[in-house]
């Protein structure tokens, strides 16, 4: 873990989303690069998390208690869609 996980996450602001219809996740907009990223439900929720107050701890506790029977995997899955949320500069 490095010592950005204890830094509250912020979207970027030149970031848009669109939720799709309910269960079908929702779409991010780059509106500087243009590129589009489309979310599942689960990372539709990390999304929604990603409030500017949360750290990377928050959002993987908060994710565990709103998913039904989270799988034993999911701290690594919640880490790894961050960390790609990063490399896409969307989070900052």
């Amino acid at each position: 873990m490095n010592a950005q996980s204890d830094k509250p996450l912020r979207r970027n602001p030149d970031v848009a989303f669109r939720e799709l219809a309910e269960g079908e996740g929702g779409v991010l907009l780059h509106l500087v690069s243009g590129s589009y990223h489309g979310l599942n439900d689960v990372g539709a929720l990390i999304w929604e998390l990603v409030d500017g107050e949360r750290t990377r701890a928050d959002i993987v506790d908060a994710v565990r208690q709103r998913v039904d029977d989270p799988p034993p995997s999911l701290d690594d899955e919640v880490s790894s869609f961050i960390a790609a949320l990063h490399e896409r500069e969307l989070v900052i």
